[in-house]
């Protein structure tokens, strides 16, 4: 296979002998997924050194290839899965195949670019803060975050166990549809989705580019029941110190140790929150995880019993390689403060690209916890009445 856009680390050829609702398909999985015979770098080099080849496939490889899926390929992601950018200083950026001038968005940055540019008919990611949703956007595909539990993560290398899950992407819904099938247990919320809740904070302050690629969408929304929802600024200030420390002092218990006996060189960004991660008292951690509790029932009520919340995925287009690191650090903060809505209260989360004259744009919809499949195949009639108009 060729590959000249830096996605695939490894290039490999395992099937099934077996067929199923996914003959025919090819995949990838991001490179803390274990494969068997394969060393997980876990985006460092240092820790591909340090660990053996894995001994088996993860689950939720193995169940991709008894349903025909043929694995062609691991990918690159960003140092430890701990970034939302797509760059990694010792495997290099892939190129994003929609803006070449553009970061590809992280962690699972190589899985997102090797679906864009055609080389898989899916791959497999990881999210913890938004690991899919952002290179989803950035790359112009669908990208989708399952419920925190609905899908083991057995032989995948940890970030932050509470908030971590498996998730994927595809250039159309009727393949994410496909591979949630084989993935996803039953949903425990039953029902249908009956109304949109625009998160009117989430929209405050978009890009131009985002609000008129955005507009169609929003107006079909409309056209069935809606109502607006609220988060106020408080609340994400408060949320976002509260969630990034779970993740930093999970983190760094992943980590840590690992870290202390092998010395690693990380790149700018990742290095710096590890700093801060190390730093992050299991009070500060039990602090995050009351707050989270609390917080919960203000989201649940926000989504009620048959709602699903409306928002961008990312409020920009993927920032460019050659800005700044404040710009960058500035972005990431605006980020966070959506992609911590599924993140900390374990929710589905699919993102939508959306038609645009520049790079890509997304639109995200969040459904209750144990809404999976529900979601999906709502986001695929939704799109299909959008291709109708």
């Amino acid at each position: 296979m060729k590959d000249d856009l830096g996605a695939l680390s490894v290039v490999l050829n395992i099937a099934s002998e077996g067929s199923g609702p996914l003959t025919g398909a090819t995949f990838a999985v991001k490179e803390n997924i274990d494969v068997a015979g394969q060393v997980s770098t876990n985006g460092h080099p240092q820790w591909a050194a340090t660990h053996a080849a894995a001994h088996a496939n993860a689950p939720v490889v193995d169940r991709l290839l008894a349903a025909g899926a043929r694995l062609v390929g691991k990918t690159h992601m960003d140092e430890m899965a701990y970034s939302l950018l797509g760059a990694n200083p010792h495997f290099g950026t892939p190129i994003n195949p929609a803006a070449q001038n553009r970061h590809p968005g992280g962690s699972s940055s190589g899985s997102a670019v090797a679906v864009a540019a055609g080389l898989v008919s899916f791959a497999l990611g990881t999210d913890t803060a938004g690991s899919c949703r952002a290179p989803a956007a950035f790359c112009g595909i669908f990208g989708f975050r399952s419920s925190h539990g609905a899908i083991p993560i057995d032989g995948v290398i940890p970030l932050a166990p509470s908030l971590d899950v498996i998730g994927w992407f595809a250039r159309d819904l009727d393949r994410m549809v496909d591979v949630g099938d084989v993935l996803l247990p039953a949903d425990s919320d039953d029902g249908e989705f009956r109304e949109a809740v625009l998160l009117s904070d989430a929209f405050h302050g978009v890009e131009t580019e985002f609000a008129a690629s955005a507009a169609p969408a929003i107006d079909q929304l409309k056209s069935a029941p809606w109502r607006e929802g609220r988060l106020d600024d408080e609340f994400f200030k408060t949320a976002l110190a509260h969630f990034r420390n779970l993740q930093a002092h999970e983190a760094w218990t992943s980590h840590g140790g690992w870290i202390a006996a092998h010395h690693p060189t990380f790149g700018k960004g990742v290095e710096e929150r590890l700093a801060i991660a190390s730093k992050v008292t299991l009070e500060q951690k039990r602090a995050a995880e009351a707050f989270g509790a609390e917080a919960r029932k203000k989201v649940d009520a926000m989504l009620g019993d048959d709602g699903f919340i409306v928002s961008p995925t990312t409020p920009f287009r993927a920032p460019l390689l050659a800005d700044s690191d404040e710009q960058l650090d500035a972005k990431r903060y605006q980020m966070m403060r959506l992609f911590l809505i599924a993140s900390y209260f374990g929710l589905p989360q699919i993102a939508l690209p959306l038609p645009s004259s520049d790079a890509p744009v997304g639109l995200s919809f969040i459904g209750r916890r144990g809404s999976d499949r529900k979601l999906l195949a709502f986001a695929r009639r939704f799109c299909a009445k959008m291709k109708a108009r």
